[in-house]
């Protein structure tokens, strides 16, 4: 149950239910069956709450604190990965791991601090008070916007890799994106076109709800003692992921935890029941390069 309930308040993150209100329990809820109705009232309390900003506005909050990191090899414009961290916030080892992978790999990183410059804290963020998915996924749009601005990036070969918190909010852009629907936060998309820019989405131990048809080539790597996502959720989802959308794929490391990619939890990590797996790291790693390596040569 506890597995369940974590992991929909993760995907459902605007609900009263997740954030102690006076209204009906998640577990109430749960037991009563009448999740649609619930589901509803999260969307809905998402939209009447968050108000959209200009993208020049999301970039002022964003890039003063985000991390870049540039191949030292090679001569740009490098394709470039968007990283966007868990609930908890930035885990710069686990950032500059990532980070040295992809650089090595030929792939520019910029890793948006998605609190810093809003004065949100993560405790919030994870409570679920601020930041939802939603929202967040406005981000997303910011940061491919400002490509166009950065002499080492490939604003035409982008990547996204989500952790948790991240790889839901990949997951909420990619229905948004599919709907026509803007992020939360943004006033309206841009012109460009994501779903030609974006060449892949790789989804960290992140819930798999709802569906979505851009053609945008995916994969999502869970953990089989994950107390916190229920990796059946995306098992059950890839059977009707629709034809006509980019490729999902997904994969269950078995005896991998939540965050099994940290070489060095943080304490918010190490609370959850955090164990660093070196093999489903290093795994996951190889199948992510080798989809980029795949993309570059198309």
């Amino acid at each position: 149950m506890f597995k369940t309930v974590f992991a929909l308040c993760l995907i459902l993150l605007a609900s009263p239910y997740c954030r102690g209100s006076d209204q009906t329990s998640l577990e109430e809820a749960l037991a009563s069956g009448d999740m649609e109705r619930w589901q509803a009232e999260a969307k809905r309390n998402a939209e009447q709450t968050v108000k959209p900003k200009s993208i020049s506005q999301l970039r002022s909050e964003l890039e003063e604190f985000e991390n870049v990191y540039v191949p030292e090899k090679g001569i740009g414009p490098f394709p470039t990965l968007i990283l966007l961290h868990g609930c908890s916030g930035p885990t710069p080892s686990h950032e500059k791991d990532w980070a040295k992978r992809l650089n090595q790999a030929g792939v520019a990183v910029i890793a948006p601090d998605s609190y810093a410059g809003r004065g949100h804290s993560w405790k919030d963020a994870c409570d679920a008070k601020v930041m939802t998915p939603w929202e967040r996924s406005g981000d997303i749009v910011a940061t491919i916007e400002s490509l166009k601005e950065r002499a080492y990036a490939d604003a035409e070969k982008v990547y996204i890799a989500g952790f948790s918190h991240g790889a839901i909010t990949a997951w909420t852009f990619m229905q948004q994106l599919s709907e026509g629907r803007p992020p939360l936060s943004v006033q309206k998309y841009p012109e460009t076109d994501y779903q030609s820019a974006i060449h892949g989405a790789f989804l960290f131990y992140g819930g798999c709800k709802g569906k979505w048809d851009v053609e945008i080539e995916t994969v999502a790597f869970l953990g089989s003692d994950d107390n916190y996502i229920d990796e059946r959720t995306c098992v059950e989802y890839a059977k009707t992921h629709p034809e006509r959308a980019g490729s999902f794929e997904y994969t269950v490391y078995a005896g991998a935890t939540h965050t099994f990619d940290h070489a060095s939890p943080n304490p918010a990590n190490v609370e959850a029941g955090s164990r660093y797996d070196a093999r489903a790291t290093e795994a996951a790693w190889q199948r992510m390069r080798s989809l980029i390596l795949e993309s570059e040569h198309e």
